[in-house]
């Protein structure tokens, strides 16, 4: 039987962290001279109390898996409206627009339809970007290491991540102190490299989240242009935060063997590369951008396209569909498993090739052959390579539809249309110039349900709505 209380109880205790995070808000207002915001405070204070009204349920048992997946579904939902609510109470913005950028921040896309974001104020800013950072940090693993007595929450945090230790807790552990080791560090790195306290704590936010967002609206072409070492700078960091949190661990533990045995990691830089180059050559030959120019847009796009970090350091609109292909064959395969980017992950791009190899090897070879399938030093079952074939096939299948529905809602052309969802199931937030303010009601609603799909590699919504159907399951409260 599927429990209410179970669900609702773990989603008041998730909340929590949001309310927490609040709370920023009127800080970073009182810091720099502004009056304190209220409704963050409010909302903030009221999402607090209700986290504390729920602690006499910590010893329920823990949901079932299913509890957990639809918890983890609703929790993607809730956080966002709650934001739109209380940016809408602090300046006045349109509820609709809000919840699309929340539902971006949160995801780690990084799409905006604000017109100016340089106008609002530093503790908006702010918040755009710790929705972001908390968001791919994942608000739920969080919720592990700071709230151990709700011990209902673990079981949504196994559907969020995977385990680093024999614990949980202690994987939720290793995570975040990765997490805000990478965040420090980058922090000091972006200051010496030229930007000031304010843009390198908010960029490094969304960079190490692999989300994009920028305090400015020209992306992070003015930190650049004023401080050009930051294309290095922010280039490592999109690179890092798009790995595996077990290859992170390696290489601050400097095991530098047992990360260069990772099949995942190696692909990636290699894909990267790969990609760069060809984006580089296309750059040059068809789009006309001088030599220089190509190299430096060529590697730095693909770049934040394969991490599904996001940012932009030229009008990508203006790009030939060939480059634009390229970059959506970068957004569409992502960045690594059990880390903040998004897309199909290069794990399982590593498995559908190798299974073409072990399916051609099984036709070409008459006699009957027992083949030892691999994935760098760990065997992979046929079950599970079905089950990754078919999430790249959902995946695809649901992005092409999505671009077709997109380009009707939008005007669109096919092309940019595929770039625009591409960038929104991947969770990217690179963008050709259709998704803005001005874009249609659909056309926004398409986006949301893209990063929202992506976020929860969407999967998951396919699962409850078959168990639903299938067992007719029973509801109690």
């Amino acid at each position: 039987m599927i429990s209410l209380k179970r669900i609702l109880i773990t989603i008041a205790a998730i909340l929590t962290i949001e309310g927490a995070m609040m709370f920023v808000v009127p800080i970073v207002d009182i810091l720099t001279r502004n009056p304190p915001s209220i409704p963050f405070l409010l909302m903030g204070s009221a999402l607090l109390t209700l986290g504390i009204c729920v602690q006499e349920c910590q010893y329920l048992e823990s949901p079932t898996p299913f509890e957990a997946l639809t918890t983890a579904s609703i929790v993607w939902l809730l956080m966002p409206l709650l934001s739109s609510i209380a940016m809408h109470l602090d300046h006045g913005m349109d509820v609709f627009d809000g919840f699309f950028e929340s539902v971006s921040g949160f995801t780690g896309t990084g799409f905006t339809v604000i017109p100016d974001v340089e106008i609002l104020r530093p503790s908006i800013l702010v918040w755009r970007s710790m929705m972001q950072w908390i968001g791919e940090l994942g608000v739920i693993v969080l919720a592990v290491i700071i709230l151990p007595q709700y011990n209902i929450i673990s079981r949504v945090y196994l559907v969020e991540r995977g385990k680093l230790a024999p614990t949980v807790i202690a994987t939720a552990k290793i995570v975040a102190t990765i997490y805000f080791t990478l965040t420090v560090i980058g922090i000091v790195l972006y200051i010496a490299s030229g930007m000031t306290f304010f843009e390198a704590v908010n960029l490094v936010m969304t960079t190490i989240a692999t989300g994009g967002m920028s305090i400015y609206n020209n992306s992070v072409v003015p930190v650049i242009t004023r401080a050009p070492i930051a294309y290095i700078t922010i280039l490592v960091f999109m690179i890092l935060g798009a790995q595996n949190f077990q290859d992170l661990k390696d290489l601050m533990s400097l095991h530098i063997g047992r990360l260069l045995k990772s099949a995942e990691f190696v692909v990636n830089i290699l894909l990267i590369l790969t990609l760069s180059g060809l984006l580089t050559l296309s750059l040059h030959y068809v789009d006309g951008y001088s030599i220089i120019s190509s190299i430096s847009n060529g590697i730095f796009h693909m770049a934040s396209g394969s991490t599904t970090t996001g940012f932009s350091i030229t009008e990508l609109g203006s790009l030939s569909d060939v480059s634009k292909a390229l970059l959506v064959v970068g957004m569409f395969i992502g960045g690594a498993t059990f880390s903040t980017a998004g897309g199909i992950k290069v794990y399982r791009f590593i498995v559908a090739l190798k299974n073409l190899f072990w399916a051609a090897i099984s036709i070409a070879v008459k006699a009957p052959v027992s083949i030892r399938k691999k994935v760098g030093l760990e065997n992979i079952s046929d079950e599970a390579i079905l089950s990754i074939l078919s999430f790249i096939a959902l995946y695809f299948f649901t992005d092409l539809f999505l671009s077709i529905a997109f380009s009707w809602a939008s005007g669109a052309s096919f092309i940019d249309s595929l770039f625009e969802v591409t960038s929104a199931l991947g969770c990217v937030g690179l963008s050709v110039g259709v998704v803005n303010h001005a874009l249609s009601f659909w056309g926004k609603a398409l986006i949301i349900l893209g990063m929202y799909l992506g976020r929860l590699e969407f999967i998951q919504l396919y699962i409850i709505l078959g168990y639903l159907f299938r067992r007719k399951s029973k509801i109690v409260v």
